[in-house]
């Protein structure tokens, strides 16, 4: 989708007024169920994120826990997520009506919020998502706008950079997000059924492939990885030849097999070392190099276990004895590490993105109510679709154990995070059904998605005064009086976001950011209402 594709009237949404109702509801929605995840890693180090449900927990605690990680885990950032693809369509939706250029302002957006993300992580938590966002908007901006010609290039670079000797094959890793969004480029752009369409992912894929064999050849730990992504790009051209779809249709259909890929694959190879724990991963006697020494995939894997143990050890001291200086120094320390993870994942987010951008192209997010048949599939058969993974997956295991054996941990993982993306649209699709009904919900939780970003940072400053040693040092209290605190918290922030909207037009961030986005300080206060009687 281009920006003249946008402007096509058969992509428009129509919408009244500056903003959307129910996309506010979905953010104070999305913000409540982020807090209930969240606040348990103010308890626990964020380094174990992704580690499933602490070890040793008993009664109600374990309940608590076991709720959360099955039916809120993974939902609501993806939940999130959409509704930033959906800001994204609509702000350039704005700029086309208004005759005004797109690109330069959000850009500053983007700046802005990788700026305050990385405050956050540094000042006050570590967990922090805005810089995830900032990157895969960063990559979407590549998927949408960057010509085809520079986007064969960075493909073409990334199998190149692949063939290098070590260290330089290393980079490869760096340009497979920025190659991947060039395919996803190129098939949103191309004619379905032209051969030349299926080219643009089976070529590079080819290529992908004998990058993979020489790496293979040289005993390179990179070549696995390699040989996966032409495989997937081989096959995903063809399918595309076939299937592409059309117009708008692409958009989610990209979305969609973006996220089914990635974490598809992170299932398939946690269910081969689980089934055939013999095989290796994804069937090969992989190794890799550690400060030049050849170590097998057994080995490799230990020594990033003892790195996250490490660090989790480091988190716990210093969040439950140090200052804050110290807890600072340690965010920024970690900074490089954070940063160097946030390519792949934004490969994910690009997903989730452009499926949110379709939902406003398509006019539901506008035009709620004319999409009901819709979202009462999506509810029907996203809830029990996507919770219904979370649970199978908690068969085979609820927690990673200690040691190099996960014990069926990642596989699990896999399938719970496979289902985060039918349960998150069938939340959606649900809360949005059932606003007709219950509009007092509508209203307690519209103030506190107007002001998401605010909330956000704000959760994360009373949080880390609760439970780290330099505020009230509550670090360790149960799974369920943390999910009580987190529920208060949200209920507070929805009577003081009402209370201070009466009063303002945006949040404080939102202010801020809006201010950097346009490059013009905005209205601050709500014009007096008028209270004379004619």
């Amino acid at each position: 989708m281009t920006e003249a594709q946008a402007s096509h009237p058969s992509a428009r949404s129509s919408f009244a007024g500056d903003r959307i109702d129910a996309l506010d509801v979905l953010r104070g929605f999305a913000l409540v169920g982020i807090c209930i995840v969240n606040v348990e890693f103010f308890n626990r180090p964020v380094a174990e994120s992704g580690m499933g449900m602490a070890p040793r927990l008993q009664g109600l605690d374990w309940l608590a826990a076991w709720v959360v990680a099955y039916f809120f885990t993974g939902k609501f950032w993806t939940i999130f997520s959409l509704l930033f693809g959906m800001g994204f369509a609509l702000m350039l939706e704005r700029a086309r009506a208004a005759g005004r250029p797109f690109l330069p302002a959000y850009l500053r957006r983007i700046g802005a919020l990788l700026a305050f993300g990385l405050l956050h992580h540094c000042l006050l938590w570590s967990g922090d998502i805005l810089i995830s966002y900032a990157f895969g908007a960063l990559l979407l901006l590549v998927t949408l706008f960057v010509p085809g010609r520079h986007l064969l290039g960075a493909i073409m670079a990334c199998v190149a950079l692949s063939l290098l000797p070590a260290p330089w094959s290393t980079l490869a890793g760096l340009a497979l997000p920025l190659a991947f969004a060039g395919i996803v480029a190129l098939y949103l752009r191309g004619k379905p059924g032209a051969m030349g369409f299926a080219l643009t992912m089976v070529v590079p894929g080819g290529l992908i492939l004998l990058a993979a064999l020489v790496q293979a050849v040289a005993g390179a730990d990179d070549g696995r990885t390699l040989a996966v992504a032409g495989i997937v790009l081989v096959g995903a051209g063809l399918l595309a030849r076939r299937h592409g779809g059309e117009g708008l249709a692409r958009l989610w259909r990209a979305g969609i097999a973006i996220f089914v890929l990635a974490f598809g694959l992170l299932a398939a190879e946690g269910g081969l070392r689980y089934f055939l724990p013999d095989a290796g991963a994804l069937g090969t006697a992989a190794s890799t190099s550690t400060e030049g020494r050849e170590v097998d995939e057994d080995t490799a894997r230990g020594l990033r276990h003892g790195e996250l143990l490490q660090r989790s050890l480091e988190e716990r001291r210093v969040l439950t004895a140090g200052s804050y200086a110290d807890a600072v120094a340690m965010r920024v320390d970690h900074l490089g590490t954070r940063l160097r993870d946030e390519p792949g994942f934004s490969i994910v987010l690009v997903g989730v993105f452009l499926l949110g951008a379709w939902c406003v192209q398509g006019g539901m997010a506008a035009k709620v109510q004319a999409h009901r048949p819709l979202l009462r599939r999506l509810a029907w058969v996203g809830l029990p679709l996507g919770v219904g993974l979370g649970l199978a997956s908690s068969l085979v295991a609820t927690s990673r154990p200690p040691g190099i054996d996960d014990q069926g941990f990642d596989f699990a993982y896999g399938l719970l995070m496979l289902g985060s993306l039918p349960a998150s649209l069938g939340y959606m699709a649900a809360l949005l059904l059932l606003l007709p009904r219950w509009p007092l919900l509508g209203r307690a939780l519209a103030p506190l998605g107007r002001m998401a970003l605010s909330n956000y940072l704000m959760q994360s400053l009373v949080l880390s005064l609760l439970f780290y040693a330099y505020g009230a040092g509550l670090w360790g209290m149960g799974r369920a009086a943390q999910t009580g605190v987190a529920l208060a918290l949200c209920a507070l922030q929805a009577v003081v976001s009402a209370w201070w909207l009466e009063r303002h037009r945006y949040g404080p961030a939102e202010w801020v950011w809006r201010m950097f986005t346009y490059l013009r300080v905005p209205p601050w206060r709500t014009p007096a209402r008028n209270t004379t009687v004619p």
